[in-house]
């Protein structure tokens, strides 16, 4: 049969986007690695998942259809999330409001046949490919390692790693090692991995891929912040995956609330209702006479509207990547609901988070430090004074 040269064209172009994707990936174990790669005795693995047939998620996709359904469609603005909804996102968000469980449910259970999570992680589509390359597994395996050490060393559980100190003297981290040195300071965490073809480092409890030990940290900090507050009432926005509110909820804060883009929410929904269970998740619009122990899931307009307060706000690599009235929104809108916010966030796009504090700074005490576990981050803690 013979090939059009419009498939060949587009045969070559997908070629060129993964060896790009394996570029990026191996360069990234490269240069922003925290640990030296010698050091690191990393084993790739990828997740198996379960069975699809043993998987009662039902009710809860109807649920997400239907709550999706119900929300206002952001006005992105000049945003990169813009970019990402048209290119990736528009025929998961078609199948949506289609009301096609059959296709929703097949694009939730197997997230690597589309690109919903693209943006806040690589088990997508786009990716799948890259994988393939026991270069590419091999280098975010160790990646995966050296945040779980970075992890370990900001909550004391092992000692700092010093560059300076000869190679002999340095610390040769293993996986099982490091988390059982982790459980000596906070506690087992758990590795769920509800979704097959989950790259990472290879554990006991699981695969552990990038965004493990970064949702750990936050959880950590959060639960630092909260310290000796009953009940504390805690908001993200923007939550990825939303590990962070998996592993917050893990320890004890379930007074949790998490704002995001309809279409981000979907992800959250399915991956919280599989991991903590489909009880402890309250959806937008949902009604419950109690849900101070759910992790809500609600969307910008929701939160923009509602008068609830909260004893800490997180934003974690987002605000910076919204448009910029968006973002001023959104810091109106924090001042008024919480007085401390914690920010995570790069400073390489058009505006910074503090260039949204500048006409409050007098009213705030902005505690400003290098992020812990990724390079290039600002990690600011910002107490907002009644005035």
């Amino acid at each position: 049969m013979k090939v059009s040269t419009k498939a060949r064209l587009r045969g070559i172009l997908h070629r060129m986007r993964n060896l790009w994707r394996a570029r990026k990936i191996l360069a990234y174990s490269d240069t922003r690695l925290f640990h030296s790669e010698s050091l690191l005795d990393a084993s790739p693995a990828a997740a198996t998942g379960i069975a699809n047939g043993s998987v009662e998620d039902k009710e809860l996709i109807q649920r997400i259809i239907a709550a999706y359904q119900r929300a206002n469609q952001t006005d992105l603005g000049k945003s990169m999330w813009k970019f990402f909804f048209t290119t990736y996102h528009q025929p998961i968000h078609q199948a949506l409001i289609d009301g096609n469980e059959k296709t929703v449910t097949e694009m939730l259970r197997k997230p690597e046949i589309s690109d919903l999570f693209y943006g806040f992680d690589l088990l997508t589509k786009s990716f799948q490919h890259v994988f393939r390359n026991k270069k590419v597994r091999k280098a975010y395996a160790k990646v995966c390692l050296d945040g779980l050490v970075r992890f370990a060393e900001s909550v004391g559980a092992v000692s700092m790693d010093n560059p300076e100190s000869e190679l002999e003297y340095r610390s040769f981290w293993k996986t099982e090692n490091v988390l059982s040195e982790l459980d000596k300071v906070c506690m087992p965490f758990s590795m769920p991995n509800p979704f097959a073809n989950e790259h990472g480092v290879g554990s006991s409890r699981g695969v552990i891929s990038y965004r493990v030990p970064q949702a750990l940290y936050q959880a950590w900090r959060i639960k630092q912040l909260v310290d000796g507050i009953q009940n504390p009432r805690v908001l993200e926005i923007g939550a990825g995956l939303g590990r962070t509110a998996f592993y917050a909820y893990e320890l004890e804060i379930k007074d949790y609330t998490i704002v995001d883009l309809p279409i981000s929410t979907i992800a959250q929904a399915y991956y919280l209702g599989r991991t903590l269970g489909e009880e402890n998740i309250h959806l937008d619009g949902e009604l419950f006479e109690n849900s101070s122990n759910r992790v809500k899931i609600i969307t910008p307009d929701t939160f923009l509207a509602e008068s609830k307060t909260y004893d800490l706000i997180l934003n974690v690599d987002s605000l910076p990547e919204m448009d910029f009235h968006v973002a001023q929104a959104y810091w109106e809108k924090i001042k008024a609901s919480t007085n401390i916010f914690l920010s995570i966030n790069h400073e390489v796009n058009s505006f910074r988070v503090r260039d949204l504090l500048v006409k409050d700074l007098n009213s705030l005490n902005v505690q400003r430090g290098l992020y812990w576990m990724r390079k290039g981050y600002v990690e600011e803690l910002i107490r907002i004074h009644d005035t």
